[in-house]
């Protein structure tokens, strides 16, 4: 009985076995570090997804809000578990080889214009020899290949407000913001808004997952993959933030 019962612990996947806390990375547009619960409309739907994921898979995560490079730069140094809401791509040139689960949703990148501006930027091609501006943090390897092709530069900034702000003053012709920033914007008055563009890219988002940790890999995924098909990820996605 007592060899029949250390097989079954063998066999039971993390999940079952035992559970597992992790420090997750989630990205906020400031300086930060925040010491309180950022209201982002990303951050709201990563801590979301992060808790319906957890009750799934076994795994408690610990949440920590930094800028996008300052998570990678802990993750690299093991000072963090888990990368939330990253692509492969963006990650070709880390030392540290992550471990990626499938995709829990998409960013949705989209140009912005001048409040009130006569027309709206479709494409990139509609801003060939002007400048945009991106914040820091977005993956710039996304867009740079189009950026180059249409002749268009860019400029980064530190966050939201600053890019609006130069956008207002008219040294840049138009930003680049996720879609949901857009629609936050669009509860807010007229001059601090922004007139929606075309979209530019649309990226897949995953959970980089320390290689300490890869065996976990499997859980998140089998939880993942629950929430997908029953629609859960899909709503916290599609949910509309204020």
């Amino acid at each position: 009985m007592r060899s029949f019962l250390l097989l079954c612990s063998l066999l039971l996947s993390p999940a079952q076995a035992a559970e597992v806390n992790l420090r997750a990375g989630v990205v906020v547009d400031n300086a930060g570090p925040y010491n309180f619960t950022p209201d982002s409309p990303m951050a709201g739907i990563y801590r979301e997804a992060l808790e319906q994921i957890g009750k799934l898979s076994g795994v408690r995560f610990e949440i920590e809000y930094y800028p996008a490079l300052r998570i990678q730069q802990l993750f690299e140094i093991a000072r963090l578990d888990v990368e939330v809401g990253v692509n492969p791509a963006w990650r070709s040139l880390s030392p540290v080889g992550g471990f990626y689960t499938q995709p829990i949703g998409t960013l949705d990148y989209q140009l912005c214009t001048r409040a009130g501006s006569s027309r709206a930027a479709r494409t990139l091609e509609d801003m060939h020899g002007q400048t945009i501006g991106l914040l820091q943090g977005q993956p710039l390897v996304a867009f740079e290949p189009d950026l180059q092709r249409n002749g268009v530069r860019y400029e980064l900034s530190q966050g939201e407000n600053e890019a609006l702000g130069k956008l207002r003053l008219g040294r840049l012709q138009a930003v680049v913001l996720e879609r949901r920033q857009i629609e936050r914007l669009g509860m807010l008055p007229e001059e601090l808004r922004c007139e929606p563009g075309g979209m530019i890219s649309v990226q897949a988002v995953m959970l980089r997952v320390h290689p300490q940790y890869r065996h976990w890999v499997p859980a998140l995924n089998r939880a993942i993959s629950q929430l997908q098909a029953n629609g859960k990820l899909k709503a916290i996605f599609q949910k509309p933030r204020g």
